[in-house]
């Protein structure tokens, strides 16, 4: 990953993400603790009232969901340790007009996953955790409270635990890797659920 700092068309500091031929560019005031290894991230959610996120506790993972979860790493490895895939696989699900020339509504990830022995179509840690890394994040709080808000979410996360779709659309759209690597720090007109893996 590559960071730069710059100025926009409109003479505003940013932060310019470059990830495995995925770009984004964010505005500086939304990001501020870039500097420290962490990115903000938001999430809207429209009027709904609460916002749930899968919590892992790695301690308490009992022998078949510690297999679940090497099966879902491995896929995330895979999915990173090419550029061209790590490109399809973060779009695949992408259905924008804007995105239709770069293989998007692919599925090509669930590939992957599947390949790894993570079982995604189940109703146990697999599904979960494939939904978790899926659901998009944003890295501009106008995205969240304005376009899918007025209710949001914030979050903090290191900066390598995110993966970055390509600036189309202009939602600077980001996804997450370990899931229990976010801290959720702020909600407004909601609340966080975190909850555990199911049975």
């Amino acid at each position: 990953m590559a960071i730069y700092s710059i100025q926009d068309a409109g003479d505003q500091a940013c932060y310019l993400f470059m990830q495995r031929g995925s770009y984004q560019l964010a505005r500086a005031e939304d990001q501020p603790l870039l500097p420290s290894g962490e990115v903000v991230l938001y999430r809207g959610i429209q009027q709904s009232t609460a916002f749930r996120f899968l919590h892992l506790d790695h301690s308490r993972l009992d022998e078949e969901k510690g297999r679940v979860w090497q099966s879902y790493v491995g896929a995330q490895v895979r999915m990173l340790s090419d550029s061209v895939l790590s490109f399809n696989t973060i779009h695949d699900r992408a259905a924008r007009s804007e995105t239709t020339h770069i293989r998007d509504r692919s599925w090509v990830s669930d590939e992957v996953a599947e390949a790894a022995k993570l079982d995604v179509a189940g109703d146990g840690l697999g599904r979960e955790l494939w939904r978790a890394a899926h659901q998009s994040f944003t890295l501009a709080r106008w995205v969240a409270e304005r376009k899918f808000g007025p209710h949001f979410v914030m979050g903090r996360t290191p900066i390598g635990n995110v993966r970055f779709t390509t600036f189309f659309a202009g939602e600077h759209e980001v996804r997450v890797i370990a899931p229990d690597l976010v801290e959720f720090f702020d909600a407004q007109g909601c609340q966080v659920e975190r909850h555990g893996p199911s049975a």
